[in-house]
């Protein structure tokens, strides 16, 4: 499939390989390709950024895994309920392993990656690249751009990528048509029924 790509789909992975790496993640995830095709030149980057999902907007809506050792409010609570202060055990292995050896422990086992090792694709941005090549065969091209990866993401409704597009305030339908239509315009072709 990877030999179908266009320089700037290529370029996006490459990108979404380097944020991965840049946020200590083990996988590449859709969020991460979408950071990748924010942060490129064409036609994926200025739908994104006219649509309010700029590089910098996404970057702060991604989640950064709750941070090493955190406890979502809701986790505190529900321990709390059964009789646990998270505090009082935090404080209790601090000081019978050191300061901070709770949350060094779930740190390096969520960055665990051989040394120079590139992070792997999660399922969910292989199946972006699948409905990449599928969104350009439907249209008719024998090529996949970063505008065929865009379409992907967004075809997957469940996607981290896409619920941080809503919550950036992006109308994901209406993206995926706009995308679309710039696609088949640059190409020649008719537009497909965007809610294919």
């Amino acid at each position: 499939m990877f030999e179908r790509f266009d320089d700037d789909a290529r370029s996006a992975v490459v990108r979404a390989k380097s944020e991965a790496i840049r946020t200590g993640q083990a996988e590449v995830g859709p969020e991460q390709l979408l950071v990748g095709l924010a942060a490129g030149p064409g036609l994926a980057a200025d739908a994104l950024a006219a649509a309010g999902a700029g590089v910098a907007e996404l970057r702060k809506l991604i989640p950064a895994g709750g941070g090493p050792g955190r406890l979502e409010p809701l986790d505190a609570e529900a321990l709390a309920s059964i009789g646990i202060d998270l505090d009082t055990v935090s404080r209790a292995t601090d000081a019978a392993f050191g300061p901070g050896s709770l949350t060094r422990t779930r740190t390096r086992r969520r960055v665990r990656r051989r040394k120079g090792s590139s992070p792997r694709m999660a399922e969910a941005t292989k199946a972006a690249l699948t409905l990449a090549l599928h969104a350009a065969l439907r249209l008719g091209h024998d090529h996949i751009s970063a505008g065929h990866l865009l379409v992907g993401v967004l075809e997957q409704p469940a996607s981290p990528a896409v619920s941080i597009l809503r919550a950036a305030g992006v109308e994901v339908p209406a993206l995926r048509a706009q995308v679309i239509l710039e696609l088949t315009r640059s190409e020649g072709n008719r537009p497909e029924d965007p809610g294919q």
